[in-house]
């Protein structure tokens, strides 16, 4: 079992990825967010099948600690060596084309580059010092590649390869990868460069494995809405309530993927819209609110607004907003509502057996920033299969060395 440590972990998106291939366990987690760092630690275990440790506070004072950085490393086990995978999606909220993209200092004057939010991805670098693992995995929006004119991805690269990494990066779709979203970015992968035996960073990206043309030579068609949640019961509306799923329903392969262990469905509650959300989910439809009445219109609006998804293809990209049919195109594809928490969980590939807590706002938030678990499986079966062909070159070498 390869061992690793994830940074800025969420809730959780890349590590159950990471573990839903067998082949990895996540042994310590860095989380500020005590709603997302709970839910981390009640979904995802180490490799002696425990809850994983999670450190639930800024990742600075583990860097600037050394004590309380040992105490953390000594709770989770990790010694010299253990890690063999360090995984993160620094936040990007500024280099989000839905985020404030300009910070202001005390003269007023914007200066992008300064904004501190923007710099998180060296704190990875500091860990990565500190635990000098085989194979780093980093996560971020796609503008991260050209805002201040390539100057931070051209920062991060050379920092990688002055610590020992050859590291190259993809602009992904996650609906590439069997995921029902098409939600684009970018990935850093990097080999430490004295493993010899193991393929160069580009060589770890898996090929895609869906395609929007169903029958297209590069794999299946793209997992769509329907494929997703059709065969999810209808929603409740008590907070808490677990619901079995219903017999004999359609059921796609994505979504047998998807089910529940236990057979049931938690986090399916739906919230009641006012009359006039209705009237402007049935007004929108599959089009645009500034194509309805303007006695419907809201005073401003996103694109999507209460816009109803559609069956028949994958969901466009779920947000921090998504609990909110007026943030975006988050309308179920007929009923008169919004997407319950498990059916946005669905989208990004959380499978059921993943639990949120009943809150609604902390887990739109926590669905909404997670890297999708399928394509960060994806990836890392490239990732173990990588690893486990050095281990076995290794041992071969030592088993000749034994018997000459």
């Amino acid at each position: 079992m390869f061992k690793i440590v994830d940074l800025f972990s969420g809730c959780g998106g890349i590590s159950r990825g990471f573990q839903r291939t067998g082949s990895f366990a996540t042994e310590f987690a860095v989380e500020i967010e005590p709603h997302f760092a709970r839910a981390f630690g009640a979904n995802v275990r180490n490799s002696r099948g425990e809850p994983t440790r999670v450190f639930c506070g800024d990742i600075d004072a583990l860097l600037t600690d050394s004590s309380l950085r040992g105490r953390e490393f000594e709770r989770a086990e990790i010694g010299d060596g253990d890690i063999d995978v360090l995984v993160g999606g620094p936040p990007c909220q500024g280099f989000s084309r839905n985020g404030v993209r300009q910070y202001l200092d005390e003269t007023r004057r914007t200066r992008f580059y300064d904004d501190p939010r923007n710099h998180l991805y060296k704190c990875f670098l500091s860990f990565v010092t500190l635990l000098s693992p085989k194979v780093l995995f980093i996560e971020n929006v796609r503008e991260f590649l050209n805002f201040g004119e390539g100057k931070f991805s051209s920062d991060l690269l050379e920092h990688l390869d002055a610590l020992g990494y050859r590291a190259a990066f993809r602009k992904l779709c996650a609906a590439d990868f069997g995921v029902p979203q098409i939600r684009h970015r970018v990935i850093f992968l990097a080999v430490r460069k004295d493993l010899k035996t193991s393929p160069v960073a580009d060589q770890l990206f898996p090929l895609p494995t869906h395609h929007a043309d169903a029958g297209d030579m590069f794999g299946s068609r793209y997992v769509t809405v329907r494929d997703a949640i059709e065969d999810l019961p209808l929603p409740t509306t008590s907070r808490g309530t677990a619901l079995a799923y219903p017999p004999n329903g359609h059921m796609s392969s994505f979504a047998q993927l998807m089910r529940s262990k236990s057979g049931l469905v938690k986090n399916h509650f739906s919230r009641e819209l006012s009359k006039k959300q209705v009237e402007r989910i049935n007004a929108v439809g599959t089009g645009r609110m500034k194509h309805i009445a303007q006695s419907l219109r809201t005073r401003a609006f996103y694109g999507s607004a209460y816009r109803r998804l559609a069956w028949d293809e994958p969901s466009l990209t779920i947000t921090t907003w998504v609990y909110h049919v007026g943030s975006g195109r988050f309308a179920h594809p007929v009923e008169d509502r919004g997407l319950t928490m498990r059916e946005a969980a669905r989208l990004q590939s959380f499978d059921d057996d993943f639990v949120f807590p009943s809150l609604v706002n902390p887990v739109s938030r926590m669905i909404g920033n997670a890297v999708p678990p399928l394509l960060t499986q994806r990836i890392g079966e490239s990732i173990a299969r990588a690893l486990k062909q050095k281990h076995v070159v290794a041992n071969a070498k030592m088993e000749t060395a034994v018997h000459t």
